[in-house]
């Protein structure tokens, strides 16, 4: 590497303009140290984000990843609504407002959700981590980031004191070992996986509803789109938020989407045939509000600006949807219609049930929705047999 050039002017000896570009820096000449102190911990305070996770692993920000969507999720949960978007992983904007009141409520809303108090610990130590780069970033204040670190998990023997008091389920699955005081003592804990106990029961009306344009705006025809897509074919939120533009066939009335979840097998790729409505949707969509400058293979799902009251605004903004957002977008939507804690994969349920009751084999249904068990299928087949038996 070459060493820097330097250059002699009025105000002293300055780094060249290349050497400035690669280094990150701007010099501003009769500065005053303290002054240019606040500038640089500005900057070095949004580039922490990305220096912390080029240094991670995949696994370990997949999993990270993980933590904040259900941080996130428990926002939504309680009727916190983010100003400024739920991407806790690389955005310091996102952590404006999170205190450690919030904090604490989400270890008490995963102990009522019924985590093992191992996992919260874990949670918990990955919402610190992320908020104390968020104290440097400037969007937590230094106070509010010193209580934030405060918030303690469980210890083992309050893990097992925890544990002790909650009601037990799924006994045979999952059991912990502790010893405390010194004496070997076995605690069966209440263990539940990432998807909801329940999901949220659709029916022909909901769905009809949720595929509706609520208003005049492009953010009213994507909404529309993306609910569409997910009720008519089954899509996961990782898949809709995936698509790009070029991926829908207006011509043929097609879908070409990539299934991450399961890479490697033979359902990684499919093609579906769009329904009528979806159709629709993505014609009035793509033609009349889609940016041509991100045409063919920009996101297909894109964010908006914000809808005003007078019903301006909700325009299609360059950068597309993530995971998270979509995720929001949908539990919003169902409030809208009466429906708590809706999710795309209570969509994607209501599709499989319906297919399921309109005579769709298991290998029919496995293609459809990329499932590589046999056994998912053959339940909601099943299922619909014993309503249909019900019914008369």
């Amino acid at each position: 590497m070459s060493s820097p050039s330097e250059a002699s002017n009025e105000s002293g000896l300055i780094l060249s303009t290349e050497v400035e570009e690669m280094r990150g820096i701007r010099p501003f000449p009769n500065t005053s140290l303290e002054t240019a102190g606040q500038l640089a911990n500005q900057v070095a305070g949004h580039a922490i984000y990305n220096r912390y996770l080029s240094q991670k692993s995949a696994n370990t920000l997949k999993r990270h990843a993980r933590d904040l969507e259900l941080f996130a999720e428990y926002l939504l949960d309680v009727g916190i609504m983010p100003e400024h978007g739920a991407d806790f992983q690389t955005n310091p904007k996102a952590w404006l407002g999170v205190t450690w009141g919030i904090v604490e409520g989400f270890i008490a809303w995963q102990l009522q959700e019924g985590y093992a108090v191992t996992t919260v610990n874990a949670r918990l130590s990955t919402v610190k981590v992320y908020a104390q780069m968020a104290v440097k970033a400037g969007t937590v204040p230094r106070e509010e980031g010193m209580l934030i670190q405060s918030v303690k998990g469980f210890s083992r023997s309050g893990a097992a004191n925890v544990d002790a008091k909650r009601p037990q389920t799924r006994i045979k699955d999952v059991t912990y070992t502790y010893k405390p005081d010194g004496q070997k003592q076995t605690v069966v804990v209440s263990r539940r996986n990432t998807k909801k106990r329940h999901p949220v029961l659709l029916t022909r009306q909901d769905a009809h509803l949720l595929r509706q344009v609520r208003n005049d705006s492009p953010q009213a025809v994507r909404d529309a789109l993306l609910v569409s897509l997910l009720l008519d074919h089954g899509l996961r939120a990782s898949e809709l938020a995936l698509l790009k533009a070029s991926d829908i066939n207006l011509t043929r009335g097609t879908i070409h989407f990539y299934r991450p979840k399961v890479k490697g097998t033979a359902h990684e790729w499919t093609t579906h045939k769009l329904t009528q409505k979806a159709h629709e949707l993505c014609r009035e969509y793509l033609n009349q509000h889609y940016p041509p400058t991100l045409l063919p293979d920009g996101p297909l799902i894109l964010t908006t600006t914000r809808l005003k009251r007078n019903g301006a605004g909700g325009q299609l903004l360059q950068k597309g949807m993530n995971r998270v957002r979509l995720s929001e977008r949908v539990a919003w939507l169902g409030k809208q219609i009466g429906l708590s804690k809706l999710s795309a994969h209570d969509c994607r349920h209501f599709c499989a049930t319906q297919m399921a009751q309109m005579g769709y084999g298991v290998d029919e249904l496995m293609a459809w929705f990329g499932w590589t068990s046999a056994q998912t299928a053959v339940r909601y087949i099943a299922s619909a047999e014993v309503q249909k038996r019900y019914k008369g």
